[in-house]
């Protein structure tokens, strides 16, 4: 079944091969046809992949009120105990690598290795309380979420991958999540975000981390990754040259690579 129900609410999920579980989470507005790239070789190296959409994303429910980092991972605690998954790893980008480290700091005993690409570790900041409220408001308007998405495209991924066949593929897709996206959900998760902060608690990572930053990511630039990594135990920082925010698709092959072999690396 790709659904589970929460509070009321059914979110959406997909499941793909047998073995080791693995968690990919998405960045806001998208959904978990992002990790398309990495689904395959993820399965050929013998994970079994669950893919979730976040409430209000996708083809999970809408939502009804501000729904930030915490909801989310509460929402993926109920979809890993329904699928009875003690144990895994978990990867995740910009959004998704936020609730990545929540879901960490909650149970270090559970999550072998964590991956966190374009991402943050303190959005309770001024500026980006700034930002998220413009996207929100943005997403309650009349098609709100194409019209960000044709505005962020440009600096969401690179100039060679928009330009590539791949990348107008890419582009045909995401617009068409974006076209059938529910904004005045999106407009409540934007807002629930903007007050995360584990920024002091980086420390109690207890399991190897791996931080992928994109040289070009405007949104979220190697520098928060670079900082991130320095309080982390255990941290490894990749840094890819070429990539935007969404580096898991403009550089989809790079990023695979280093995933792949961050995952079967021998600790310490």
């Amino acid at each position: 079944m790709a659904y589970y129900e929460v509070q009321g609410r059914s979110n959406y999920y997909m499941e793909f091969g047998q073995g080791r579980p693995i968690l990919l989470l998405h960045g806001i507005s998208n959904s978990g046809r992002a990790w398309g790239p990495q689904i395959p070789a993820l399965v050929a190296a013998g994970y079994r992949v669950i893919v979730p959409d976040h409430a209000g994303h996708g083809a999970s429910a809408p939502l009804t009120a501000p729904f930030g980092v915490a909801d989310i991972a509460d929402d993926t605690e109920h979809l890993l105990s329904r699928l009875g998954i003690g144990t895994l790893d978990v990867v995740g980008l910009s959004l998704g690598g936020m609730v990545a480290l929540e879901l960490a700091l909650r149970h270090p005993a559970r999550i072998g290795r964590l991956v966190v690409a374009n991402s943050f570790e303190n959005t309770a900041t001024e500026e980006f309380k700034a930002m998220s409220e413009g996207w929100a408001r943005l997403f309650e308007e009349p098609h709100g979420p194409v019209m960000r998405f044709e505005q962020n495209w440009q600096v969401s991924v690179s100039e060679a991958f928009r330009e590539s066949p791949e990348g107008m593929r890419t582009c045909q897709v995401w617009h068409g999540i974006a076209a059938t996206s529910h904004g005045p959900s999106l407009a409540h998760v934007a807002r629930g975000i903007a007050g995360f902060d584990v920024s002091g608690r980086m420390a109690g990572l207890a399991m190897p981390v791996f931080f992928i930053a994109g040289a070009l990511d405007r949104m979220s630039p190697p520098d928060l990754s670079r900082r991130m990594a320095e309080k982390t135990p255990q941290a490894t920082l990749c840094v890819i040259e070429g990539a935007a925010h969404i580096s898991n698709a403009d550089s989809a092959d790079e990023f695979t690579a280093r995933l792949l072999g961050f995952l079967s690396s021998q600790p310490g």
